[in-house]
């Protein structure tokens, strides 16, 4: 009977004793959340211009078809990064809106094949990205290379120029205003994070095989459903060649890609090994995020939904061959309607005196700018097929005009050979 007593006795001891150890564990998930708040933080917002810059070329148009112009030759030790004065964009920023330059670096080539901008409404938790086409024409006049996106960062970086400033600038022309933060991601670190997150469930559209000795790359993935690790998920985002739509149609499958990984992980309601994610941005990216700014931007992704984010591509007007060089050509209305509704913080809109868009005709004969002059001159194209044949020197001049290097030139008839002179008749002898 004393037994029952004291066990009696002892049941509400017990029952208090476990709720304290409950009150005491939910105090320290309480601090660490707050502790984890405390120290998680958002990324400043780039600062809005307050003068335009300092206009560094002056109009030069092109006369038609580039009729009379010799082609000119670009000093190789000479680089020209002008600027053109465009309108900035003064206005009231939305403060819930955050912008990023997402870059993907070739191995190889150093060029920026992949290009993204995005934007994270942290009040509505909106998630728009817009993908540029590699090949997208730039107003940016330099020696050797061509006016495209793809070849901006390693352009400076090869003239000891600050690469990532370089790209921001070319995109501030494109978008009409500064991207807050930035992410250059070398290509592992793709590899790296499926692999974190366990592979990914993907259904591949088709046969994809590639090799390419140069850039060490081997591509061999069967069509259908089926879990990529980082090695395969890595050359799914980089295959193009095999695409009969090329670089546009390798975008919309980078897309699709991104919206079964983004679907993966918010399915879970979490993102496994958070920690060691951000060692893999902080070790194989270049970015101006802090580990705090990657936490903060991950929570505010975890509180999205599916259907809240959106993949873009620029929309585009013309793919052509400008001097043997393959362009992009923006489309000038519908690309300001897709900054203003997807990609724009501000609150004014950003129309035609804001950027500096550079674009062709159908067959890239003659191009034109929104900003009334072609940076570097209108004969500043650089042009593969004569610096081909040039021995790879770099040749530039006008849209559509070619050297001709086909014909070797003529052969001349050796001069005759001279008749000697006829021997003068020796004097006769004077007879005596």
């Amino acid at each position: 009977m004393q037994d029952s007593e004291n066990g009696n006795k002892g049941t509400p001891r017990r029952g208090r004793k476990a709720l304290v150890i409950i009150g005491i564990i939910l105090l320290v998930l309480a601090a660490l959340v707050a502790a984890y708040a405390i120290w998680e933080r958002p990324p400043q917002l780039a600062p809005t211009p307050t003068a335009p810059p300092a206009s560094t070329a002056a109009p030069n148009p092109a006369p038609e078809n580039g009729a009379g112009v010799q082609p000119t030759q670009a000093p190789e030790a000479a680089v020209d990064f002008p600027d053109i004065e465009v309108d900035p964009l003064v206005t009231d920023r939305d403060s819930d809106k955050y912008t990023i330059m997402l870059v993907g670096r070739d191995f190889a080539s150093n060029s920026t094949d992949t290009i993204m901008i995005v934007r994270l409404d942290t009040k509505t938790h909106e998630i728009d990205c817009v993908s540029i086409p590699r090949d997208t024409l730039i107003n940016i006049g330099w020696a050797g290379t061509p006016k495209k996106i793809n070849a901006v960062y390693p352009g400076y970086q090869n003239s000891g120029m600050d690469p990532v400033e370089g790209l921001k600038g070319q995109l501030r022309n494109l978008l009409g205003f500064d991207v807050d933060c930035y992410v250059v991601v070398h290509l592992q670190a793709v590899a790296d994070v499926v692999d974190a997150i366990g592979g990914v469930w993907f259904d591949v559209p088709q046969d994809m095989y590639y090799v390419d000795y140069v850039q060490d790359l081997y591509i061999d993935i069967k069509a259908g459903y089926q879990l990529l690790d980082g090695y395969n998920a890595l050359r799914l985002c980089r295959f193009r060649d095999g695409y009969a739509g090329g670089d546009i149609q390798r975008i919309e499958v980078q897309h699709a890609f991104l919206k079964a990984m983004a679907s993966q992980v918010l399915s879970a309601g979490s993102i496994p090994h958070l920690g060691e994610l951000i060692q893999i941005m902080l070790w194989n990216v270049d970015t101006d995020l802090t580990a705090a700014n990657i936490a903060w931007f991950a929570r505010q992704f975890l509180a999205c939904k599916m259907e809240n984010i959106e993949f873009h591509t620029m929309p585009w007007t013309t793919a052509c061959l400008i001097n043997g060089v393959s362009y992009v050509s923006v489309d000038q209305d519908a690309w300001l309607d897709m900054v203003n509704s997807c990609l724009n913080p501000y609150k004014d809109p950003v129309t035609t005196s804001n950027v500096n868009l550079l674009m062709s005709n159908a067959d890239g004969s003659s191009v034109w700018s929104t900003a009334g002059a072609t940076a570097g001159g209108p004969e500043s194209f650089y042009c593969m097929d004569c610096s081909m044949k040039n021995g790879w020197t770099a040749v530039h001049h006008y849209p559509g005009m070619h050297l001709d290097f086909s014909e070797e030139p003529a052969e001349e008839d050796p001069p005759a050979a001279e008749e000697p002179p006829e021997a003068e008749a020796e004097p006769e002898a004077e007879t005596e």
